[in-house]
């Protein structure tokens, strides 16, 4: 189907799925998608292959957006990863565009792509989005809370997010807004639900409705010896199940509250 060496998402493409590491086939599925996708205008960011971007033009969005870069140099990298991480990107043939480019004339699809940092985010350049989504990208951020800041800058409707939840710190200090730093695994802060909300409503949003816990599976580009723990399942309550536990929420813009702004005199 096609000689790319490396896919990051899993899409249904007339000549057959593309292997993606993750198979995200059955992920929109958890996401409590907001009335303002039909016919709105939509962002995906951190879009990589386009999976979100194709989902919510199949969903009836008027234009999508989806940005990402294509310059592996450009990329959050920790200390230590600066010099061969780049390198590596282009040695795994998993660089962010090309596989959208494929996937998007396969499908016929009218989605624009855009080389474009999160943090870069302008209404000024970009203008303003009915819908914005985020999937499975603040975990590999250095600053999270500005992606989101910068998110909502552009955002007009709603905030989707489909995000990558740590299992320990979901099953064992659920009520406490927590993170762990996981920088050598390209991760750098993977928190739990409460941190996912306290982050989203920091920013500058008003969280919504928050989905159940799932489970992304692996897809069949990931590598055969790719490990993943049981504690996922477990947190998703639903022993068994091995992938990224992930959870989904909407939010929409606030204006600072009375407290916000009493803390600032």
């Amino acid at each position: 189907m096609t000689d790319r060496r490396s896919w990051y998402h899993t899409i249904d493409l007339p000549g057959g799925p593309t292997p993606g590491y993750y198979d995200t086939r059955r992920a929109p599925s958890f996401v409590p998608w907001p009335a303002a996708v039909s016919g709105g205008r939509c962002l995906d960011v951190g879009a990589f292959d386009g999976f979100w971007a194709f989902e919510m033009e199949r969903r009836g969005a008027a234009e999508v957006v989806a940005i990402d870069l294509d310059d592996p140099r450009k990329l959050d990298w920790p200390y230590d990863r600066r010099e061969w991480g780049p390198a590596a990107i282009e040695q795994w043939a998993s660089g962010r565009g090309p596989g959208f480019a494929e996937a998007a004339a396969a499908l016929g699809s009218k989605a624009k792509w855009a080389a474009r940092s999160v943090y870069e985010l302008d209404p000024e350049v970009d203008g303003t989005f009915d819908v914005v989504f985020c999937g499975a990208l603040l975990l590999h951020l250095r600053d999270p809370v500005l992606a989101l800041e910068r998110m909502r800058a552009v955002c007009k409707g709603s905030l989707v997010l489909a995000e990558a939840i740590d299992p320990p710190l979901e099953l064992f200090v659920p009520w406490l807004p927590a993170a762990h730093l996981y920088p050598e695994r390209d991760e750098w802060w993977r928190v739990n639900s409460a941190g996912l909300v306290r982050m989203v409503h920091v920013a500058g949003f008003r969280v919504g409705r928050v989905a159940k816990r799932f489970v992304v599976p692996l897809g069949a580009g990931a590598p055969a010896d790719h490990r993943i723990s049981r504690l996922s399942g477990l947190a998703a309550r639903r022993p068994g199940r091995r992938g990224i536990l992930t959870r989904s929420l909407v939010a929409e813009p606030r204006p600072p509250t009375e407290a916000d702004l009493r803390r600032d005199e």
